[in-house]
């Protein structure tokens, strides 16, 4: 509350109503009101201080004369019902667990909260599926945000986490230009409650657009839903019409079948998880493509799915390597990934690349430090910040952007892992 000093005899009634609360220097004490002129500031209604004469300052700030005391319910009824606006888009309240993580409060003191509401109008119970939004709340004008949100989905393997040190840099640029980002961290397990945390999380945090990274299906299909504006730093999932930036995985897969089949491999592997993200079915779709250039249609390309872990890649490519014609080369769609194809292989008696020849689609600092350096694709992460950052902007400012793919190309990288293969026509002999 600020409060000024004003001279005396310089305040009338009008100008005490539109002032707030007010403090006289050379004060008049009249039956114990202070008085400006004819004027008892007593009838404006407004609280006042009494001040020594030799006071010289000319604002400053104090507390009010009155303290008002809430309960916790009560201040988080006054929050949620001024924040209500934002839920109407999505007609549901979140689920009380994320609304007691949000507030900090427990589920008790929620339930109060949301008793008060229904009470008051603002929302309804339905059972077995949550609080219905009921108020049309007219939200006031207000300036443009200069929040962009950041999704990232949690828990993520450890070539994720080097990809959201692209966030990172993303940040720093969009600070630069006067922006701010939020990242929030959502769970991928959440099955039937996902649409509630989503909803939570666009509502706590009014940003102007959001930016998905590592996003699953159903989170991108969430948001293509709703309407909200967001970019995708990724590939979109198969059925999602939202803009995107990512990289050129389809070229990547295309262009290692060629390379390949020009050093003289005529059997050639993918090793890829299953369950899949944007980029790895870009990129199979790529190498079936590049495969169908260089083979024809006679040959089906080879297509190694694994689960992720250590033991499931381990038994695929056991699988592919014991069969009657195993692969010469092979192409990883993770670095991790890589490490594990390469570390079994070589336990096996295989030799990189006399025996086997092995291509990272995926970039990472841990391949610098394999000996031969393995064979990649590059992508300049600067490059790819400064794009991301300037896209965001863009939504940010139009409020939209048209649904489509912004590609980067990746730089590809010999190393030393791969050369014309020997004239084997079987490879489980080097199998112990």
């Amino acid at each position: 509350m600020i409060v000024k000093l004003l001279p005396k005899y310089s305040l009338s009634a009008g100008a005490a109503r539109d002032t707030g609360p007010v403090l006289l220097k050379d004060r008049m004490l009249v039956n114990g009101w202070i008085t400006a002129g004819n004027t008892r500031l007593n009838e404006s209604r407004l609280p006042f201080i009494i001040l020594p004469s030799n006071w010289l300052a000319q604002s400053f700030t104090i507390m009010p004369t009155r303290i008002k005391r809430e309960s916790l319910v009560a201040q988080v009824v006054d929050i949620l019902r001024r924040d209500l606006h934002r839920y109407v888009r999505f007609k549901w309240l979140p689920g009380e667990r994320v609304l007691c993580e949000r507030f900090h409060v427990s589920r008790t003191t929620m339930r109060a909260v949301l008793a008060q509401l229904q009470r008051q109008g603002l929302i309804r119970a339905v059972p077995c599926k949550g609080y219905c939004v009921q108020a049309k709340v007219h939200r006031s004008p207000q300036r443009p945000s200069r929040v962009i949100g950041c999704l990232v989905e949690a828990p993520f393997s450890v070539s994720e986490m080097q990809r959201n040190l692209l966030v990172r840099n993303v940040e720093h640029v969009l600070n630069t230009a006067g922006y701010e980002m939020e990242i929030e961290f959502k769970n991928r397990s959440q099955g039937r409650n996902a649409g509630q945390q989503l909803a939570g999380i666009v509502a706590a945090h009014p940003a102007a657009c959001w930016a998905l990274n590592s996003t699953s299906l159903a989170t991108q299909r969430w948001f293509a839903h709703h309407k909200i504006p967001a970019l995708i730093v990724g590939s979109c999932q198969p059925g999602i019409c939202l803009p995107n930036l990512d990289i050129d995985y389809r070229a990547i897969g295309r262009h290692a079948v060629n390379f390949l089949w020009r050093q003289g491999h005529r059997h050639i592997a993918f090793l890829t998880p299953r369950n899949r993200l944007g980029g790895d079915i870009l990129c199979e779709t790529g190498f079936a493509e590049g495969w169908r250039q260089v083979a024809g249609n006679s040959v089906r390309p080879s297509i190694l799915y694994h689960d992720g872990s250590v033991g499931g890649i381990c038994r695929v490519l056991e699988l592919a390597w014991t069969a009657s014609v195993a692969p010469t080369a092979l192409l990883v769609s993770h670095c991790l990934h890589t490490m594990t194809a390469a570390g079994y292989l070589i336990q096996c008696g295989l030799r990189l690349p006399q025996d086997i020849s092995l291509v990272c689609r995926d970039y990472d600092e841990i391949l610098s430090r394999f000996v031969p350096p393995v064979t990649c694709y590059v992508v300049d992460r600067n490059a790819y910040a400064q794009r991301c950052a300037r896209t965001l902007i863009q939504m940010a400012t139009a409020g939209h952007l048209r649904p489509q793919s912004r590609l980067l190309m990746a730089r590809f990288t010999p190393g030393g892992t791969v050369t014309p293969p020997l004239h084997i026509t079987h490879a489980s002999s080097h199998l112990a």
